[in-house]
């Protein structure tokens, strides 16, 4: 499993990338009104918004040799604090004759098809939870279920 365990790279630096925020939502999408939140998320892409990232070790390494893009998260990653996916992501720009192993190693991690597999598998949590409250016994939410399937949100309505 890629999810919710270490990773170690060569580079000394451990990280794990968590979807605790995804398994809150699932568990809060009826009694804390986040149905329609959940109803959001229709592809793999979606479930980026629900990881994060915690450095375990090698963070004050990773962030010297990553210095121009670790700004905003210099301080969350040297607390050993999670941050978002996306923003961790982020520190992975480079120039094409860059040497970045942090980032090659990084980009092996996330293109891998075991880690398409573990978010294959959280879309389809995602969806047997969106059929239990599609069936569910709450009759306000079943009422507006079918306008919460139909909202479209921007990257579904094409550009032309």
């Amino acid at each position: 499993m890629y999810l919710d365990k270490m990773h170690r790279f060569q580079t000394g630096v451990t990280l794990e990338i968590s979807s605790a925020a995804l398994r809150t939502l699932i568990a809060d999408a009826t009694a804390e009104g986040r149905a329609f939140e959940l109803e959001q998320i229709r592809r793999p892409g979606d479930l980026h918004a629900y990881l994060s990232v915690t450095v375990r070790e090698g963070a004050e390494g990773l962030i010297e040799r990553r210095r121009p893009w670790a700004g905003k998260i210099r301080a969350d990653l040297l607390a050993g604090k999670p941050v978002s996916y996306g923003s961790f992501a982020n520190l992975f720009w480079r120039n094409l004759d860059e040497a970045d192993p942090d980032g090659d190693e990084w980009f092996r991690l996330v293109a891998s098809a075991r880690f398409d597999a573990e978010l294959t598998g959280l879309l389809d949590k995602v969806r047997s939870a969106q059929r239990i409250l599609r069936q569910g016994t709450n009759a306000k939410l079943r009422m507006n279920w079918g306008s919460l399937g139909r909202s479209a949100v921007p990257a579904d309505v094409p550009a032309f």
